[in-house]
Parts: C-alpha cells; structure tokens; sequence
C-alpha cells in the first residue's frame, strides 16, 4: 500500500513535491480534500483520518451491483430528495459488500460550467449558530457524494436523488466515478466537510 508523499501533520499546506511536481498542482481535489479535512476539525466535528492511498481502491465491477440492488430496493419517488438517507444507508452497505472505505463528502461541484450549491464557510456557521431550524428553512443545500481512501469520487446523486431513472439500467449510466488523477473536465467537485458528524451535530439526524 503506497501513501500519498504529501500528507502533512494536520495545519501544513499539502504542498510537497512528488515526480510529478507538487500534487496540489497536479490533482487538486487531493488539496482540497485534506484543507475539507482540516476544516472539519476546525469546526468541531469529528473527521475522518487524514490517510490517502496511491492506488485506485473502488473497483466499479464490485460497487456498481450493491447501488444497484439498493437502487432496486426503493422506488425513484422514495429516493427522491433522500440525498443524507441514501449515502447514510450506502456507505456502510459498500464497506460490509465490498471492503470498500468511502467517506461521506459535503461540499458543492461544477456541472457542465454551471455552479450546484456553491458556499462558503458563512453557510457552515449559519447550520452551526441555527441547528436544526436552519435544516427546516433551507433544506439541504449542498452536495454530497462520496471519496475514498485515494480519492477517487463516487457520486449517486444523479443516479437516485434526483428520480429521473427508472429502470436499473438507467441508474447504472448516471452513476459518477472520477479518479483523482483523470482531468475534472465538466464536472468539477469542490469539498468542504467531510464525515457526517456536520449533521449529527447540528440537529439535521434526529
């Protein structure tokens, strides 16, 4: 298992040099994922292990049948809008299915050059000072997808929060696997939090 040269104790620009030249130049969802890290922690919530691995770990031909049995589990008008509820029941049904460790990413993304959910750190104050008031004005307005250990993107928002497939083929073709090294190209992820003690704590899980 081969580790990422440019993690740093928490606080420490990820900033080191590799073959390549610096990483956060070179794959910068990996910069951003850490800073998400360290801002978690910032915040007071509890965050996941600052540990990235080299290699690819999410193996499409094991994950893709567990969404799609879980896809199959629900009717599109139960998934829609249940974006929290399908990665809280996704994460730990890939891990127990696959092996698989993926962490639970709050952020905002780029799609086709038009902005979904875009915030900064008021909107994260805003849930922090109003709790669960601020969750029943708003809503949920950020996107959630998920990241592994090397932070490859797994994001079944188009595939089932959005109720648009309605067959298991149709879910399979909306599914979004990016891995850090291959160029964002129209869709761009941009995160903020990662784990979901944001939600936990401030009151959006009774």
């Amino acid at each position: 298992m081969k580790f990422w040269p440019s993690l740093k104790p928490r606080g420490t620009p990820l900033v080191a040099k590799t073959d390549a030249g610096s990483v956060a130049a070179t794959l910068p969802y990996i910069a951003e994922y850490v800073a998400a890290i360290d801002r978690t922690e910032r915040f007071g919530f509890e965050a996941p292990p600052r540990l990235l691995i080299r290699k690819p770990c999410v193996d499409m031909r094991a994950v893709l049948p567990v969404l799609l049995d879980f896809y199959e589990t629900h009717s599109p008008g139960e998934l829609l809008g249940q974006t929290l509820a399908i990665h809280f029941a996704l994460i730990p049904r890939l891990y127990d299915n696959t092996g698989i460790h993926l962490n639970l990413t709050i952020g905002w993304m780029v799609h086709q050059g038009k902005p979904i959910f875009p915030h900064d750190e008021g909107l994260i104050r805003r849930f922090v000072a109003g709790g669960r008031k601020v969750w029943i004005h708003e809503g949920c307005p950020f996107h959630l997808w998920m990241t592994s250990l090397a932070c490859e993107i797994l994001d079944v928002t188009f595939a089932m929060n959005l109720g648009h497939p309605q067959t298991r083929e149709q879910c399979a073709k909306r599914i979004i696997y990016q891995p850090a090294d291959e160029p964002a190209g129209h869709l761009v992820y941009h995160p903020t939090l990662v784990g979901p003690n944001f939600f936990l704590k401030t009151g959006a899980v009774l």
